[in-house]
């Protein structure tokens, strides 16, 4: 009996402490609902206090607290608000560091630029209230890694073993953290409700925001009046160095967070972007002329200007020095200091560049600048706008002005060109020569046209066949082929551009040259240009290229034509000698390179019937020639002189032996 009534005793005890367990979890979670409703209503209470530019980096850092008394552990938190019409999200961000505590960082970062942000855009088309992307061991690295660009606290960043990042989504943003470790549902929960509350503020902010616009609507307007009317007074090219400082000023006067400025004058029809910009100190560079293709930044500026979209950029130091390196380099700008003026020292330069109809206005800034300041700066390029539009119209007056002034002079010059063209009109069109001369790239573009067509078939065969590999691999082919055509067609258009520079003044600009490659690559082309005409022809060819010869400053499609020029000579001697001793005559034409005195020498020799003296002294005068009528232009020598002496500084002469064949010599200095 005694037995049983101690058993019935200690389940009377363990029932006692099931209850008692269970009445501590009810007050455990009641103690966290108080809690929970407590934040929330401290965090409503402060949207009151939330105002200014820096309201939502203060909501930020609220957040992060409001994590903290709940227990949340959170590698970093933020509070994002969407860019509906870009695709992209304004990003106030709270974190911590070993050094500096607590870091407030502002980012601009677009949903396109990682599948993380990717994803955010079908979740709040479905409205769903948060989204998780969970990222584990390598997938972190590479994720903060791609998106270094933007997340300005990545660039140091000690990844974790795995994260796991949350989008609390509310109406016009979204609440953002990473953990190391997933929510339970009931943070997730609470979690939803403080995106609710924050939603609140954020409308509080808007309203805020919306009222401190109107008080500086008035003082903006009156700046950009002041502006168009100061624009609108310059008549003159000159006049526009003078913009970066008004730039300044009226940026200043709005209120815009920046520490440089300028404008981007963008000249489509010859691909030049003319650069006003200032230094730190407001002061300003002059103008610099640059190419569409100069460098990235360029190119991108170019492509959103002409999409009518805003480009944002955003460089460290070590970039933005590059970047004026760069200038110094190529002779923009005299040296470094002019471009950096007081600038020592800054961890980023944000770069917003905002189109209007004849370029981009450019404001730098430390911190990326917010949708209300770049409301402000599309205001002030629309003003720009119309005000250059009317200096354009005094432009032109001016230019006109100039072209009459200059109309008696260039009507001499006109005359000189009439009497060029009337020479050049005897030789009637040049179609035979240049056929001719681009027999061989021609050639090379049917045949390979030719041999793409029949690979087309075949790959369509193993398709239908189900060879796919098969089909690839006759794909590379092909792609090979089409090199190939891209690669000879590119040289018969040389080959057409050098056969008309005799007709017209050159423009061409000088570059170091490998004059063993030149000389090599027009050996082969003459030789089979000759041979594309007449089957029957053939020649030994000799090259004795010097392997030390320097790279020499030249046109090379200049010196390519000579060498075409002399090279064709050359087996057109030794062919009509070849069919008038037939058998035991071996025509040949040797190429050879050497260093010379000052400069470097090419040599061009054939063993062919040589030059009579007689007529030696005549080779080089234009329309001169020994071949038979439409055979010849007798341009060709003459033009190579002309090139060699009045292009290049050099010289060219002939040493020639009737009988024994003949050696043209070019001299070019280095």
């Amino acid at each position: 009996m005694g037995k049983n009534k101690a058993d019935k005793l200690e389940q009377k005890i363990a029932s006692l402490q099931r209850e008692a367990n269970e009445y501590k979890a009810q007050l455990d979670q009641l103690s966290r609902d108080l809690a929970i409703e407590t934040i929330l209503r401290k965090a409503s209470s402060n949207a009151i206090s939330i105002q200014g530019s820096s309201g939502l980096s203060d909501t930020s850092l609220l957040f992060f607290h409001n994590l903290k008394e709940l227990g949340i552990q959170a590698i970093r938190c933020g509070v994002g608000i969407f860019d509906e019409e870009n695709d992209a999200i304004e990003l106030w961000l709270t974190t911590t560091s070993e050094t500096d505590g607590l870091k407030r960082i502002f980012d601009y970062i677009s949903l396109h630029i990682h599948p993380v942000y990717e994803k955010i855009i079908p979740a709040r088309k479905n409205r769903d209230p948060y989204m998780r992307t969970i990222l584990n061991g390598e997938e972190v690295r590479e994720f903060y890694q791609s998106t270094s660009i933007y997340l300005s606290q990545s660039r140091e960043q000690v990844y974790s073993p795995a994260e796991y990042i949350y989008w609390f989504f509310f109406p016009k943003g979204s609440l953002y953290l990473t953990t190391p470790e997933a929510l339970s549902e009931e943070d997730c929960n609470i979690l939803i409700r403080l995106a609710g509350v924050f939603g609140q503020i954020y409308m509080r902010f808007q309203d805020l925001q919306n009222l401190r616009a109107h008080t500086r609507q008035a003082r903006q307007q009156s700046a950009l009046n002041g502006i168009r009317a100061e624009i609108a007074s310059m008549h003159t090219a000159d006049d526009l160095n003078q913009i970066t400082p008004m730039l300044w000023n009226v940026l200043t006067h709005l209120n815009v967070p920046f520490v440089r400025c300028g404008l981007f004058i963008i000249d489509q029809e010859v691909q030049i972007v003319n650069a006003y910009l200032s230094t730190p100190n407001s002061e300003t560079i002059g103008m610099l002329s640059l190419p569409f293709d100069e460098s990235e930044i360029i190119r991108d500026m170019v492509s959103h200007w002409r999409d009518e979209k805003i480009f944002r950029e955003q460089w460290d130091r070590q970039e933005f020095e590059q970047w004026v390196k760069s200038l110094v380099d190529k002779g923009y700008i005299q040296g470094m200091s002019e471009f950096m003026g007081k600038d020592t020292y800054f961890d980023m330069l944000h770069l917003q560049f905002v189109p209007f109809a004849q370029g981009m206005l450019y404001v730098g800034s430390r911190e990326s600048m917010s949708f209300q300041d770049i409301e402000l700066a599309q205001s002030l390029a629309e003003s720009f706008s119309v005000a250059y539009a009317r200096h354009l119209d005094f432009k032109q007056l001016d230019e006109a002005k100039q072209k009459l002034e200059k109309a008696f002079g260039e009507l001499k010059a006109t005359q000189k060109q009439l009497i060029h063209s009337e020479k050049m009109a005897s030789l009637g069109e040049l179609t035979a020569g240049i056929a001719h001369e681009i027999q061989n790239p021609l050639n090379f573009v049917n045949n390979f046209s030719e041999v793409s067509n029949e690979l087309l078939a075949e790959m369509r065969e193993e398709f239908e066949k189900g060879n796919v590999d098969e089909a690839k691999a006759i794909l590379e082919d092909l792609m090979q082929n089409l090199k190939k055509i891209a690669h000879h067609g590119k040289r018969a258009d040389g080959i057409v551009k050098g056969m008309l520079q005799h007709s017209r003044n050159n423009d061409g600009k000088k570059e170091p040259t490998d004059l063993n490659k030149l000389a090599d690559e027009y050996l082969r082309l003459a030789y089979h240009g000759l041979r594309a005409k007449d089957k029957s022809f053939n020649a030994s060819m000799e090259t004795d290229f010097d392997p030390d010869l320097p790279e020499v400053s030249v046109i090379p499609q200049d010196i390519g034509r000579v060498l075409l020029n002399l090279l064709t000579n050359a087996f057109h001697a030794v062919n009509e000698k070849q069919k008038e001793a037939p058998g035991h005559y071996e025509p040949m034409v040797t190429v050879s390179t050497r260093r010379a005195k000052g400069g470097v020498e090419i040599r061009v020799t054939d063993n062919g019937a040589g030059i009579p003296e007689n007529i030696r002294d005549k080779i080089f005068q234009p329309f001169f020639t020994t071949r038979p009528t439409g055979e010849g232009t007798g341009l060709g020598l003459s033009m190579s002189y002309d090139i060699v002496t009045k292009g290049h500084g050099g010289s060219i002469r002939v040493h020639s032996k009737p009988g024994e064949g003949s050696e043209f010599i070019i001299i070019l200095s280095i």
